[in-house]
């Protein structure tokens, strides 16, 4: 009439189980670089549909940072265009500036795929 001893250690065993994989789960679930939301650095922003990508002004950024631009654009020798452009600043706003654009890179012999390249990426 006592209590059935048979069965603790059997119950106990399953509880250990349960708990180390209750453990394991959280603390998986715990680890990982797995991160959401507006924090997560390397999200991507993206742009609405059909709205045409931002420009970079090239009388306002560095050198350097039109270089970058360039090169995100896929122009050959990108630092020899920024160069070039940042050389001949500055460029009068508009239609104007973006002939002048095509003026200074025609001026040092630009193929027009560049051509094409650097008018879609800056802005005077």
């Amino acid at each position: 009439m006592g209590i059935d001893t048979d069965r603790r250690p059997a119950r106990r065993v399953a509880a250990a189980v349960l708990t180390a994989a209750l453990a394991t789960v959280v603390v998986a679930g715990c680890e990982g670089g797995s991160r959401s939301g507006s924090d997560n650095p390397g999200a991507a922003v993206a742009t609405p549909t059909g709205a045409a990508p931002q420009k970079t002004s090239v009388n306002d950024a560095s050198e350097k940072d039109l270089a970058a631009t360039l090169r995100d654009a896929g122009v050959s020798d990108a630092e020899k265009w920024a160069q070039t452009l940042v050389q001949y600043r500055p460029y009068p706003a508009g239609d104007a500036g973006a002939a002048r654009i095509k003026e200074v890179l025609d001026q040092f012999k630009a193929d027009p795929d560049t051509v094409s390249k650097v008018t879609a990426a800056v802005v005077a």
